[in-house]
């Protein structure tokens, strides 16, 4: 066998060992049932709310309130062939995808914002499917349906479901991003590889600040990961799958970048004095970070950067300030705290596990998910919005916490054994 193939065997091997594209009927069924009850929890929960006076009560989500607003106006808009008034801050679809799926939504339907919900509570329940693949493509069946379970249940993913803002369909969008990124490191399937440009577009309707961002980390992320990988994985196909990305990406880069620079908070994004305008803009109400609007700027000392770095990422992380639990919405976000505190061992374990095993194929992946991390971590002074945000990424963890988990369980059943 000739060194390139032998490349090209060992990549279309998992952690364990075996063929990862080798998947049965059994593991589909099984997978098919875990989705199904995924979205059927999820429905549950969304009719409840809907039915029910209890996401007003709470003040669950304020942007539901605009989102609605907008998508009625649009829904109007179309109704009578353009003679009312469309909604002012809906300029395109870029940055503004998901007010058009509520007003073409409403348009079609009457208003109904339960088949809004429907809809959130199927892209939620989508990323289930596309966490499960991206695992799949690094690993066995069994920790791969971890990975599944753990995007089927994680409270926040069921929570932002059900409700009628855009959380939901943003977390598929970057679902579809990560499995894209994997299968192009995997040499997996071409329609999975598809799944990166898909994932991009979308993001740039839901988040364009964050598909500007990928625009840059992608490829950067690649490249880093050519160049730390050994020699011996010179002649894989994934190179060459990722090299046809990057080269495809430079070439839409250019003018992508010029479209969505355009947009205005795009050019936020990339402007620290607007930054540390956003950081106190956020620093209000039940979610607020900072006491008496006292928010560090970044940039001002190399210390309280990092600082304010660190806690972000600790909201980032948890959510929560034990000592200021002040609201019920506050006490809803405990039992995922206790969650996380449960996966970060599993997901220090599965970290060094990937980066042995399969650095190649996780690494650029990991790039990109720690980076969004810091970069929303670095801005945003409110919890409430961390915890949504980290939706975005949470899949890349949760899959790193599986292998974790899976090697956790085989080293004490070893030990039983021996």
């Amino acid at each position: 066998m000739q060194p390139d193939a032998e490349c090209q065997a060992g990549s279309e091997k998992n952690l364990a060992g075996t063929p990862m594209n080798s998947i049965t009927s059994v593991e589909t069924a099984r997978i098919i049932r875990l989705f199904g009850i995924g979205l059927l929890l999820r429905i549950v929960l969304l009719l409840s709310f809907h039915f029910t006076s209890l996401e007003q009560t709470l003040v669950l989500s304020k942007d539901a309130v605009l989102y609605d607003q907008m998508g009625k106006q649009i829904a109007e808009y179309y109704r009578t062939g353009g003679a009312t008034a469309w909604p002012a801050h809906v300029t395109g679809v870029i940055d503004h995808l998901y007010e058009h799926v509520v007003g073409v939504t409403y348009y079609l339907t009457g208003n109904s914002k339960l088949v809004i919900r429907l809809i959130n509570a199927i892209c939620g329940s989508l990323v289930i499917l596309a966490t499960w693949r991206m695992a799949r493509y690094l690993t066995d069946a069994k920790t791969a349906f971890y990975a599944a379970l753990g995007a089927c249940f994680l409270p926040t993913l069921v929570y932002y479901s059900c409700l009628p803002i855009l959380d939901a369909q943003s977390a598929f969008a970057m679902g579809l991003v990560f499995l894209g990124m994997t299968a192009i490191t995997s040499s997996g399937k071409r329609r999975h590889m598809l799944a990166l440009p898909v994932g991009l577009l979308l993001t740039a309707g839901f988040r364009t600040y964050l598909a500007f961002v990928l625009l840059f980390l992608i490829p950067a992320s690649w490249l880093f990961t050519i160049l730390v990988t050994k020699s011996r994985h010179e002649f894989r196909p994934a190179y060459r799958s990722m090299l046809v990305a990057i080269l495809a990406l430079a070439a839409i880069g250019p003018p992508a970048v010029a479209e969505l620079y355009s947009i205005s908070k795009v050019k936020r994004a990339t402007n620290v004095n607007r930054w540390n305008g956003i950081r106190r803009q956020m620093n209000s109400g039940q979610g607020a970070i900072y006491k008496q609007g006292r928010v560090p700027s970044l940039g001002d000392s190399a210390l309280g950067t990092v600082k304010s770095v660190a806690t972000g990422l600790y909201f980032f992380i948890f959510s929560i300030n034990p000592t200021k639990m002040t609201s019920i919405r506050q006490w809803m976000a405990l039992p995922e705290v206790l969650v996380v505190l449960y996966m970060l061992p599993n997901l220090f374990r599965g970290f060094c596990s990937v980066m042995r095993d399969r650095r190649f194929e996780f690494l650029s992946i990991v790039l990109v998910a720690v980076a969004i991390t810091v970069a929303y971590s670095s801005v945003t002074t409110n919890a409430g919005p961390l915890m949504r945000w980290r939706l975005q990424v949470v899949n890349v963890y949760i899959t790193l916490a599986a292998v974790g988990f899976a090697a956790s369980r085989s080293r004490k059943k070893q030990l039983v054994n021996d």
